[in-house]
């Protein structure tokens, strides 16, 4: 019974925070739907109709496309948690520490990886 405990506690030790060490960025594949149409990121840089950029994990990523002759299009790529998120929240019902790591990106994916941002003409 003492073995089956102390695995168990080396366990949780090992386990605890799991999230911290999941990369806190996410590639993000966009392509707007016209050819010739140019895009941003979060606000950021523009990019010429395709792009592939790192994004947090833990942010809603906003996508606007511009075309002339089209309507501005945009789109959000929300997030939900990980399955390393879950282990952190179960961790926590064993062991205490594991609740660091859900409060780190690494606890989050975005919903889409690859986006493609449909464009309407004006």
């Amino acid at each position: 019974m003492k073995r089956i405990i102390c695995i168990t506690v080396a366990a949780s030790f090992l386990a605890s925070g799991c999230s911290l060490f999941v990369s806190k960025t996410q590639p993000l594949n966009v392509t707007c739907s016209e050819p010739g149409a140019t895009l941003q990121i979060n606000g950021g840089q523009m990019y010429p109709g395709t792009a592939q950029v790192e994004v947090r994990r833990n942010k809603v990523a906003s996508v606007v496309c511009y075309k002339q002759g089209y309507y501005p299009a945009q789109k959000f790529v929300s997030n939900s948690i990980s399955w390393t998120g879950v282990a952190d929240i179960v961790g926590t019902f064993i062991f205490i520490v594991p609740i660091i790591g859900f409060y780190s990106p690494g606890a989050w994916n975005l919903d889409e990886s690859n986006v493609t941002v449909n464009m309407v003409k004006e």
